[in-house]
């Protein structure tokens, strides 16, 4: 909706970021993150030290990565898993939920592992005083659906595609006035 769009720079990052985000520490173990996504239903996590800053992302994506799978550093304990069918825009990646669905996923190499040693360390980041517009053009730029709001090198918030989405309620009410 045109109307819409001068309120881009009337909304913050601050304004639709979730707060409350699920964080995993670098030490944590690989296993602990699959088992935290499926409980979860998420398909990654932010990476922090204790202090609360920003090292990096890990996703299941990052763990099944077609170079891993191909590789052999990571497979299943009881037969071979059919990756679907490509889909004419496939990317070469796994889809979450098909990542999900694997019983006993990778579990000698899981287990093995850290998040550290999974996690990317290139982070797709805005401020809080962000407006939309600059966190829409970082979603575009970067071909991400999510961006990690941080303040003075920590984690504050996540603003993923369906927050920016959800905005359009926000930017409606901001026209009214």
């Amino acid at each position: 909706m045109t109307t819409a769009i001068p309120a881009l720079g009337k909304i913050h990052a601050r304004d639709i970021m979730k707060r409350n985000v699920f964080k995993l520490e670098p030490t944590a173990t690989s296993e602990e993150a699959v088992t935290a996504f499926h409980e979860l239903q998420i398909g990654g996590a932010p990476v922090v030290d204790r202090s609360g800053r920003l090292l990096g992302v890990i996703s299941a994506s990052d763990i099944a990565r077609p170079e891993n799978m191909r590789s052999g550093q990571v497979d299943a304990q009881r037969g071979d898993y059919t990756m679907g069918e490509a889909s004419p825009d496939d990317d070469g990646s796994y889809d979450e939920e098909v990542v999900f669905s694997m019983e006993d996923y990778s579990p000698g190499v899981v287990a093995g592992t850290t998040v550290a040693d999974w996690m990317n360390a290139e982070v797709v980041t805005v401020s809080p005083e962000a407006t939309l517009k600059q966190v829409c053009a970082q979603l575009v730029k970067e071909h991400a659906h999510r961006v990690m709001v941080v303040e003075r090198g920590k984690l504050v918030g996540i603003v993923s595609t369906l927050d920016v989405a959800r905005s359009e309620e926000h930017t409606s009410e901001l026209q009214s006035l």
